[in-house]
């Protein structure tokens, strides 16, 4: 039975790249306004290169955007209005031990995202899945003010880390329905249970400097999912600051360090991490390393995290992505370094147009602590943007 599920997977996604390829024209509002593909600012939707890192760094605007009498035009004027949307299907899902879940249309998403003149610039996300009952919420969130490259004040409702442009510790950059293991842990707990892609309230000064190699973003913010940001002895209310860094040794080569540090209630927490990213032609290769600790009753619970992925892009000659194959192993720790586990995450995608993609995943969490059941995922997903 279970080859006979894995054979219709398979072939759901061969239907899907006969049906839609060629057939829409969707494009999304920043490559419209500007007239260029998706892959003039993506490595591989939505993983950024350079030149994205750098568009999202200027406030959603071009280099030359800068240099036309200091202003740059607005969506409403440019008879563009600043809106995109996504769809996701997921047409098959199936958890071992779990039902096999036909969710085929799994969520939807539109994205408000444009410049007002020189300086401000803002994005907001309204989202709603199937998880849900597909009620509406208000996603990842951000108010930007520009001084120059060097300094931006941002004001955002998302992971502390939205200013990151390199993709690794940032969830809105994943390729894969599971999130980087290293981000996707509450380890002890004591940032109200949530996780560094947990969004939270924060106030960051972000920007480049050092010729350029150095970005930085440093904030002021609550506690993981505090929607008001409220401090005191309250569980769940608190505080917390953090810091980020990455080094661009090279063009194509980038080592970094993060911070989040805070207090929930009478508890502190602690996270940093060390990561980097090196793109070898059609490869790019990630790692991060976050060592955790949290109060808990009686001392704290100090666990570790590693994640190492690597994906390779397969392109058109006018530098399309075709095809994405992709593998990621996650290794984190709980209960104080006591119980550790493992996973694997094996996902080919195929790009049907320029933000058309489907993919089929299989993740397995092949080593746990004793007692604790193994477990493996197959899914199908379909992404449409608009």
């Amino acid at each position: 039975m279970k080859s006979i599920q894995t054979g219709l997977a398979l072939g759901i996604l061969a239907v899907a790249g006969v049906t839609l390829t060629g057939n829409a024209q969707a494009v999304p509002s920043f490559a419209a306004k500007y007239e260029k593909n998706c892959s003039y600012c993506h490595n591989a939707w939505p993983q950024l290169n350079n030149k994205g890192r750098k568009f999202k760094e200027r406030g959603y605007r071009l280099k030359e955007d800068l240099e036309v009498e200091g202003k740059t035009t607005p969506y409403y004027e440019a008879g563009n209005f600043p809106i995109s949307g996504l769809v996701i299907s997921r047409p098959y899902d199936k958890e071992d031990g779990g039902d096999r879940m036909v969710r085929a249309i799994h969520g939807v998403a539109l994205f408000i995202a444009g410049t007002m003149g020189k300086n401000v610039s803002v994005f907001t996300q309204i989202e709603a899945e199937d998880e849900a009952n597909f009620a509406p919420e208000v996603g990842s969130t951000a108010l930007s003010y520009r001084f120059n490259k060097e300094a931006t004040l941002q004001m955002t409702w998302s992971q502390a880390n939205w200013a990151d442009g390199y993709g690794f510790l940032g969830n809105h950059f994943r390729l894969t329905r599971g999130s980087v293991g290293v981000i996707d842990q509450n380890f002890g707990g004591a940032d109200n249970g949530g996780k560094l892609r947990s969004k939270r309230q924060n106030v960051a000064m972000t920007g480049r400097v050092a010729n350029d190699k150095l970005f930085y973003n440093v904030g002021l913010g609550g506690t993981a999912d505090n929607v008001e940001g409220v401090s005191g002895n309250d569980p769940g209310n608190g505080t917390s600051m953090n810091a980020r860094v990455a080094f661009d040794v090279k063009k194509n080569i980038m080592v970094g360090g993060y911070i989040l540090d805070g207090e929930a209630g009478n508890l502190d927490f602690n996270r940093m991490a060390i990561d980097t990213q090196a793109d070898l032609k059609n490869i790019r290769i990630q790692a991060a390393y976050v060592m955790a600790e949290d109060d808990v009753i009686g001392g704290t619970d100090k666990n570790n995290a590693f994640s190492l992925q690597a994906y390779n892009v397969m392109k058109t000659k006018k530098g399309m992505p075709t095809w994405v194959q992709l593998v990621r192993l996650d290794n984190y720790e709980r209960n104080d370094g006591t119980h550790e586990y493992n996973e694997l995450t094996l996902n080919i995608t195929h790009y049907l147009a320029q933000n058309i993609k489907a993919y089929i995943e299989y993740w397995d969490r092949f080593d746990t602590p004793t007692g604790i059941d193994k477990d493996n995922r197959l899914t199908l997903q379909l992404y449409v943007g608009l």
